[in-house]
């Protein structure tokens, strides 16, 4: 009878044994990111984007008519806007804006120059991490950030556009987002 009560126990206890022990709560191994892909051409979703001129005139609304008027002229010829979006990602990426020429800058942040369609020269930056990239323009005596966030969907990214300019008080910032085209 003992021997049959040990053999039984040892056979409930069998399977038991036999299964992966459940990792403690919060040691869970890091999931794999998924690769992020940057690379094609997006559509603005403009009911989901601000309007850059409103945006701009709510920016300017409290200053005094030669100031608003001053830097209406400056925000509008820096954050202009556009419904298109291609990107060709790689070791370096190629960033185009509407009609804008390419903005082509290596992905570890490494300077390089690029001439706006008007002849204005600019230096810029690009830095990627994960499902978010944040390219650097620096003009004259502005920069320009562009924050682009990958959706989880990966159809979708949110671009957030801040201008900054040392005598700006504010910074002036606004959202867009696009749509991946099939």
């Amino acid at each position: 009878m003992r021997v049959l009560a040990l053999m039984l126990s040892c056979s409930l206890a069998l399977p038991v044994l036999a299964q992966k022990p459940k990792p403690a709560a919060g040691t869970a191994e890091p999931a794999k990111g998924a690769k992020v892909d940057w690379d094609g051409e997006w559509t603005l979703a403009a009911s989901q984007s601000d309007k850059i001129e409103e945006r701009i005139e709510e920016h300017v609304r409290d200053l005094n008519f030669a100031m608003k008027l001053f830097w209406k002229k400056k925000l509008q010829g820096a954050c202009r806007p556009f419904n298109k979006l291609d990107i060709l990602a790689g070791e370096s990426f190629s960033v185009t804006m509407g009609r804008e020429r390419p903005i082509d800058t290596p992905a570890d942040g490494t300077e390089s120059d690029w001439k706006r369609s008007d002849d204005t020269v600019f230096k810029a930056t690009l830095t990627k991490d994960g499902p978010t990239m944040v390219q650097t323009v620096t003009g004259d005596g502005y920069v320009l950030k562009y924050v682009y966030s990958m959706r989880k969907d990966g159809n979708s990214l949110a671009l957030q556009v801040t201008y900054t300019h040392p005598k700006l008080d504010n910074p002036f910032s606004f959202k867009l987002v696009f749509k991946r085209n099939d």
